[in-house]
């Protein structure tokens, strides 16, 4: 099977950039960087273009920051990268991660996987979710993979697994979105996919701070508490 792996990295974060190639390098593949959308650089016609501040107002507690926005195009870029150099998948990694020894090992298994999927998440950074494993195949050092699937999928987006038509279905919708990425795919049936992650996970973030907070910090704009009542009411009732 065809695949690359994406490295989303900011024409200014050279130190990142660094680290990142270490790690990578050290698991024997070669990866390709993707210039990141600086959400510093938007114009506030393409804030305007991509981001559906109507929607926001009605169903997310704020607007997006400059760098969500900024992330979220990047991982477009590479969802188009996907079909443009006719993949059959690929991992996207962002450049705040830290990888497991058995990154490789993890990888290596994917195409050994009989069941169609999608998005794969390859890490849990923060809140812990259940899952439940429908398939199990061995990698290397007879390490049992599990592909397994969610209720709530992780948040984060610092390291995934991308197909061909999960790209396909993710672009049809996107853009314009109205939540971070990591929310949005949580919304799976909003979004037209399947979210679904590769147990043991092999990657998580660096304690630095992330370039998204940099810019600015989600905490500090105006809140809508009663939006995020709302749709925690309404994914419960999805579920």
């Amino acid at each position: 099977m065809k695949f690359n792996i994406f490295l989303i990295n900011l024409d200014r974060s050279t130190e990142r950039l660094q680290r990142a190639s270490e790690q990578i390098e050290k698991t024997g593949f070669k990866f390709e960087r993707v210039p990141a959308v600086d959400g510093a650089t938007l114009t506030d016609e393409k804030i305007a273009e991509v981001f559906d501040a109507e929607t926001a107002k009605r169903r997310f507690q704020y607007d997006l920051t400059a760098g969500e926005i900024g992330c979220y195009l990047s991982h477009i870029k590479c969802w188009e990268k996907i079909i443009n150099d006719n993949l059959d998948y690929a991992v996207i990694l962002e450049d705040d991660l830290l990888l497991d020894r058995q990154f490789a090992s993890v990888i290596s298994t994917i195409p050994q996987l009989t069941s169609d999927w999608h998005y794969l998440k390859l890490s849990c950074p923060f809140k812990p979710r259940p899952y439940k494993a429908t398939e199990t195949v061995m990698g290397d050092d007879n390490l049992d993979v599990s592909l397994v699937n969610y209720k709530k999928s992780p948040t984060g987006t610092v390291a995934q697994v991308v197909s061909r038509e999960g790209a396909k279905r993710l672009l049809a919708k996107k853009p314009p979105f109205f939540r971070p990425i990591d929310i949005d795919l949580q919304w799976s049936w909003e979004v037209g996919i399947t979210i679904q992650g590769l147990v043991p996970y092999v990657a998580d973030v660096s304690d630095e701070p992330s370039e998204i907070q940099r810019i600015a910090k989600r905490k500090e704009l105006k809140q809508r508490p009663f939006n995020k009542l709302k749709e925690t009411i309404r994914f419960k009732l999805k579920h």
